[in-house]
């Protein structure tokens, strides 16, 4: 009977055992993934129900970072992140097996990592490979350089560029004085550089990234990007073009930190505009303009003025006239004749006629030889009206409807009575043949009546 506890509390801790092994191997919720650009690294922070300890490597063929989580399950149903950068091209989560889930991050260049847990969050930090995007050393050498990065022309009157047949490798610049300046990329599109303004090109070390860096003034971008990003540095900001997607954007900046940036037509893809000497960014959207002050995200307003390059100027026609080929007013009838007029042109010095008849008082007789030669007889047809010309300018009105009226119904009204006539009595003549002095008589003899 003493053997009896004993072999109870050995069953017992064997099934505490078991309990704790099932917990250890119950896997950890994957509650959300999320990336941070936090200064010159991008911080992947993954939350889950329980510890996690991850195992990372990179990968070629293409180039990528991939972590797995073990004992983890994938709860989130957002399986891709849209995060773009010179290193990173975006991010996948996936329940790679039963118990394992899988991150991927698509590389655009070499980077470096590195790892830290704080209880159940996991943090992977990345940051570029300085050492693997470094350039070695050049020396002079008589071999043939590298290929351009973009090559100048002009269209027209609004782009004047440097000299003809010159090139533009990484590392070069370009200065837009009072004309802009247009620049043709060899993997195709444009960068057109506006009037005093100036541009540096610079690209990375496989060539498919491009960068470019502004000091004050204003550039347009016109081009296409596939699997590549491409930066435009300014005094305050980094704007990253990610690809794939059509830019066509107007970017100005000036002394004071005043940023306008303005998505314009054809534009397919977002731009993320970064501070320099902070952690805030904003995404500038497709056809989408937008306007920061003093080099701060902090408040977005709209321009009031057009971002890019302003429009060439509209060529102005000046006319003006020789002073030798004035004619003074008292020789301009011996200078001017018709095209047409076979009539010769007096001598210089001699009187001019300029009218083609006589004085009304001659007569028919003595004016026929008196025309001069310098006169001009002018002839003229006869008018002659014509009716059916008259008619066909002018057709007749119609007919009057006398068939219609004829059917319409007839009522008889009766006329109206005539005024009654007034007889009135003849004057009497006593009172009409008074005189003057009888109307005095008869107009006292009223008053004192």
């Amino acid at each position: 009977m003493a053997r009896a506890p004993a072999y109870f509390c050995a069953l017992v801790l064997a099934a505490l055992a078991v309990v704790s092994a099932a917990a250890r191997k119950q896997p950890a919720e994957v509650m959300s993934v999320t990336i941070t650009p936090k200064g010159d690294e991008s911080v992947l922070a993954v939350n889950a129900s329980g510890s996690l300890t991850p195992k990372i490597e990179t990968a070629d063929g293409p180039l990528r970072l991939v972590i797995d989580l073990p004992n983890a399950t994938l709860t989130t149903a957002r399986k891709k992140i849209p995060f773009r950068n010179e290193q990173i091209k975006g991010v996948r989560v996936s329940q790679y097996q039963p118990a394992v889930t899988r991150i991927v991050v698509d590389l655009a260049a070499p980077i470096r990592y590195n790892w830290d847990a704080l209880g159940n969050q996991l943090n992977i930090r990345i940051r570029p490979d300085e050492a693997a995007t470094a350039k070695p050393m050049s020396v002079p050498a008589l071999t043939p350089g590298e290929q351009p990065v973009a090559a100048p022309y002009a269209t027209g009157a609004s782009g004047s560029l440097v000299e003809a047949g010159s090139r533009v490798g990484s590392g070069s610049s370009i200065t837009a004085k009072e004309e802009t300046a247009v620049l043709r990329l060899t993997r195709g599109g444009e960068v057109r550089v506006c009037a005093g303004t100036q541009v540096s090109v610079a690209t990375s070390s496989a060539g498919n990234d491009l960068m470019l860096g502004m000091g004050t003034g204003a550039m347009e971008t016109h081009y296409h990007l596939e699997d590549s990003s491409d930066s435009v540095l300014t005094p305050d900001f980094r704007i990253v073009l990610p690809g794939p997607g059509e830019f066509n954007l107007a970017i100005r900046a000036d002394s004071h930190g005043n940023t306008c940036i303005s998505s314009q037509a054809g534009s397919t893809s977002s731009v993320i505009v970064a501070e320099l000497l902070g952690a805030g960014t904003y995404e500038v959207k497709p056809l989408q303009e937008a306007f920061f002050r003093q080099g701060k995200l902090d408040s977005v307003e709209r321009p009031e003025t057009d971002c890019g390059c302003p429009p060439p100027p509209e060529p102005v026609l000046r006319a003006s006239a020789d002073p030798n080929s004035v004619i003074p007013e008292d020789k301009a009838a011996s200078k001017l004749q018709l095209d047409n007029s076979t009539t010769t042109l007096p001598a210089a010095g001699s009187p001019s006629v300029i009218s083609n008849s006589t004085p009304a008082e001659n007569t028919p007789a003595e004016r026929a030889p008196q025309h001069s030669k310098a006169e001009t007889k002018v002839e003229m047809e006869p008018l002659v009206f014509s009716g059916r010309a008259q008619a066909k300018a002018h057709p007749p009105a119609p007919p009057a409807p006398t068939l219609q009226a004829g059917a319409l119904p007839l009522s008889i009204k009766a006329a109206d009575p005539m005024p009654a006539v007034v007889v009135l009595p003849p004057p009497d003549p006593k009172r009409t043949n008074k005189g003057f002095f009888g109307r005095v008589k008869g107009l006292f003899g009223s008053i004192f009546h």
